[in-house]
């Protein structure tokens, strides 16, 4: 009995010895108890269920910025990136800007080769050889409208192709790759085999692009473009990107904010992230579409403080654009609503 009482006082008094303990390796420099960040089950759960919807493949990627919970659908699976290209093109135009080597109000003038019509966006209505252009205009354009010939240039002003996927590398971003121009992808995606090698000027793009093809030459070709490695990325890799972008990681600060206005302007693609947010919901983003493929990448901006949701989106489907577009939509509200009510 004696014994016993001993042990009870003895099991009484350990926690007085755990506390100074643990208060200690609090203060002691270089140790540090983080607590990871916990698996948002539902939400993961949900994303599984809302993308298993779709007919088609779907990759994922969803993070909580301030927190770094994150989700993931098939998010290694390298998917075109169709328009999202721009992003990475923004970033490396961005970071020569950081280095001296270019300047957002340069102008950049026009030559006769420099516009492809038929590309979309306003450079092929409203400019012409001769006009000239500042590199934050081509970016704005680039981005919130998701011009093709302002991009085009914009590669070429940063060194080609090569130099854009050597960015990401230094980065840290693997899983994302940049090989063509924008006339060049879309060549492709018509069946045409013009490269950097073999280039295609714009007299003859415009031939091409007004071509007609039967129904079965044109899914011919969408699954020749659909299962070529070049031009894609993975949602992981994406919003990684995107993730150090907004940390600061990558870019200077007032560069940073740059990008972040002209993503926030961006005008394409409301049905997607945007299409189920609460109204005025803030979305920096980038949308694409090629044939199959429909994406959307971006930041959300939660209200009262809740912090930012990465949504990285990649579908290739042969579904109706509304349920594609819809697809992205649902992902997004419940990754707004989980970091909302979840923080």
């Amino acid at each position: 009995m004696h014994h016993a009482r001993t042990a009870v006082r003895t099991a009484r008094r350990r926690p007085r010895f755990i506390a100074p303990l643990l208060l200690s390796c609090l203060l002691l420099p270089g140790i540090a108890l983080a607590r990871p960040a916990a698996t948002p089950v539902a939400l993961q759960q949900e994303a599984t269920r809302l993308a298993a919807l779709l007919p088609g493949d779907l990759g994922a990627m969803i993070v909580h910025l301030e927190s770094g919970r994150s989700v993931q659908v098939n998010a290694d699976r390298a998917f075109p990136m169709a328009s999202t290209m721009k992003v990475p093109v923004a970033v490396h135009i961005l970071k020569l800007v950081d280095e001296g080597k270019l300047t957002l109000q340069q102008q950049v003038t026009l030559g006769a080769e420099d516009v492809y019509p038929e590309m979309g966006g306003p450079m092929d209505t409203h400019l012409s050889a001769g006009s000239a252009i500042t590199v934050r205009d081509l970016l704005h354009m680039m981005i919130t409208v998701s011009d093709n010939n302002a991009t085009d240039i914009l590669i070429r002003l940063g060194g080609g192709t090569d130099a854009v996927t050597a960015r990401m590398r230094a980065l840290g971003i693997d899983g994302l790759r940049v090989d063509r121009y924008i006339w060049e992808l879309l060549a492709n995606y018509r069946g045409n085999d013009a490269s950097q090698a073999k280039p295609m000027g714009p007299a003859e793009y415009g031939e091409l692009s007004r071509s007609p093809r039967s129904e079965e030459l044109r899914r011919s070709h969408t699954n020749t473009w659909n299962a070529d490695p070049r031009d894609t990325s993975s949602a992981r890799a994406m919003a990684l990107l995107l993730q150090k972008v907004w940390k600061g990681e990558v870019l200077a600060a007032p560069t940073t904010a740059v990008l972040q206005d002209i993503m926030g302007a961006t005008r394409t693609g409301s049905a997607r992230l945007r299409g189920m947010l609460p109204k005025a919901t803030p979305v920096a983003h980038k949308t694409g579409t090629v044939g199959d493929v429909i994406n959307d990448v971006g930041v959300i901006t939660l209200p009262d403080g809740r912090g930012h949701a990465i949504v990285a989106v990649f579908v290739q489907s042969r579904a109706s654009n509304e349920e594609r577009d819809a697809a992205i939509a649902q992902l997004a509200r419940a990754a707004h609503d989980y970091f909302l009510f979840v923080p």
